[in-house]
């Protein structure tokens, strides 16, 4: 019996896939470490060393009125920024609908949702037409907004980004960019051991452009804003 030729879809490489999960995985442990935890334990030290000088025997140790509110209000402030981060995670682990939602809607229900957590305002562009594209397609370009806007939001110094979304040579083009603080690129994706937490994000947003075969730029310098550009092609991801 004459067997049926079996065609060969071609596919990302699966270590590719897996060399970014990790990343990914990497980059939220440094998240969790140095957001929620380390507010969490500062906020705990802070209630030990309060509790400790509250029941001192010496009433000169014992800390003023105003000075428990001074302690209760910095403490608040710790637990509100630790909260503040975590609604951020759950945020990230509950992405929009890819397969019923287009593209437009699904950005810009990223961008309110990051408007209404950080206070930060985030000026939309949007060039039509928009084609639709595969969710693969959606998911990436999700992913890349999520990751400019937090690090626009964590490091430029500015409350104000701008995104256009607009088509281009048979696919989809995103811009991101803000006029805050900058840095120098180069060091951080290959010397700076303190901002390993930036550089596990920006190799991963080249990564998933990459996976999808599009292409990622950045650019920044201190002091001039950061500008980030990513096309991706309308096809990708379609079976």
């Amino acid at each position: 019996m004459k067997l049926p030729k079996v065609v060969r879809r071609n596919r990302p490489n699966a270590s590719a896939f897996l060399e970014l999960t990790e990343r990914e995985l990497c980059r939220i442990v440094l998240d969790i470490h140095d957001g929620p935890v380390q507010d969490m334990y500062a906020a705990l030290s802070q209630i030990d060393a309060l509790q400790k000088k509250l029941v001192s025997p010496d009433d000169q140790d014992r800390p003023s009125p105003e000075a428990v509110a001074r302690s209760l209000t910095q403490i608040g402030a710790l637990i509100q920024n630790a909260l503040w981060s975590i609604r951020n995670f759950i945020g990230a682990f509950a992405p929009p609908e890819f397969q019923k939602r287009d593209l437009v809607s699904v950005l810009e229900g990223l961008i309110i949702q990051h408007e209404e957590l950080t206070g930060c305002r985030v000026e939309l562009a949007i060039t039509p037409p928009i084609p639709d594209v595969a969710p693969p397609v959606k998911i990436v370009l999700y992913r890349i907004l999520q990751e400019a806007l937090s690090n626009a939001y964590r490091h430029a110094g500015t409350d104000r980004q701008y995104v256009h979304l607009y088509s281009r040579s048979d696919g989809v083009g995103l811009e991101v960019w803000d006029e805050g603080a900058g840095f120098d690129v180069e060091r951080v994706l290959t010397q700076a051991p303190a901002d390993r937490r930036m550089r596990v994000g920006l190799r991963g947003m080249r990564e998933r452009v990459a996976l999808v075969g599009g292409t990622f730029a950045i650019e920044s310098r201190p002091g001039q804003g950061t500008h980030i550009t990513v096309w991706v092609p309308g096809h990708a991801g379609r079976q």
